[in-house]
């Protein structure tokens, strides 16, 4: 009697419960997720990201008049390909709490008939939708970082063999990308000849601005800067801005 008292009394008691490790839900969870090697190499991916995001702009607000920042310039040196790479260096000395001036290009077209005409991109009414515009704003600062004074070969021979050399790359690089814009525009337009110039838009002065009352579009902020030789004596004075002349008819 006792015995099957103690069998009737473990058969009352509550029932044992599965093992967590028979738990199918678990096993299937357990069973997609990523190796922890493979999670250690995604999270470092992640972190160089991050990092190169942050690198670009630190350094540049740490330049000064005697350089950069000898904090921000190791990891800078250290991600460079990949911040070359991604083209995350872009853009920060443009949108910076000072900016500086923006640039136009300004195609003068001799059309078949013999009439003269004026392109000039980035124009907000001809290139819509805003993405067009921008990609045409990308295309003129482009050209203009690349500008190299043409050689005067009057002193070629004074220069250092290596900075000629150097010299003589940067020119024939903006004249490639010039002159593909000078056979598209003429390929579009149908023209017999193009002029490519290079135009800057300063920003007004706080005078011009609350004193003048001086637009943004104003003709007086817009200067043609002229592809011409370093002079010898004066080597600003090659790049020294000019007024825009008046414009010729526009094409759309």
């Amino acid at each position: 009697m006792r015995k099957k008292t103690r069998s009737t009394q473990a058969s009352d008691g509550p029932s044992p419960q599965p093992s967590s490790k028979d738990d199918p839900s678990e096993l299937e969870s357990a069973a997609t997720l990523p190796s922890a090697a493979l999670r250690w190499i995604l999270s470092g991916l992640i972190l160089i990201q991050l990092l190169a995001v942050v690198a670009e702009p630190f350094r540049f607000f740490t330049r000064s008049p005697r350089g950069t920042s000898p904090i921000s310039d190791p990891p800078r040196r250290a991600l460079a390909p990949w911040i070359e790479f991604a083209y995350l260096n872009h853009g920060y000395f443009f949108f910076a709490p000072e900016p500086g001036p923006s640039h136009l290009i300004e195609c003068g077209l001799t059309l078949e008939d013999g009439d003269r005409a004026t392109l000039r991109f980035p124009d907000r009414q001809a290139q819509w939708p805003r993405l067009l515009y921008h990609r045409h704003f990308m295309m003129a600062e482009n050209l203009h970082q690349l500008w190299a004074p043409p050689l005067d070969p009057q002193i070629a021979g004074d220069i250092d063999p290596g900075l000629l050399n150097d010299w003589q790359a940067d020119r024939r690089r903006f004249e490639m990308v010039r002159d593909s814009m000078i056979d598209h525009v003429s390929h579009r337009y149908g023209a017999t000849d193009v002029t490519v110039d290079r135009v800057e838009h300063r920003l007004p002065s706080d005078d011009e601005v609350l004193r003048q009352r001086m637009r943004l579009n104003d003709r007086r902020l817009y200067m043609l800067l002229p592809d011409a030789p370093l002079p010898e004596t004066d080597p600003a004075a090659a790049s020294a801005p000019l007024p825009l002349p008046p414009p010729r008819e526009e094409l759309p």
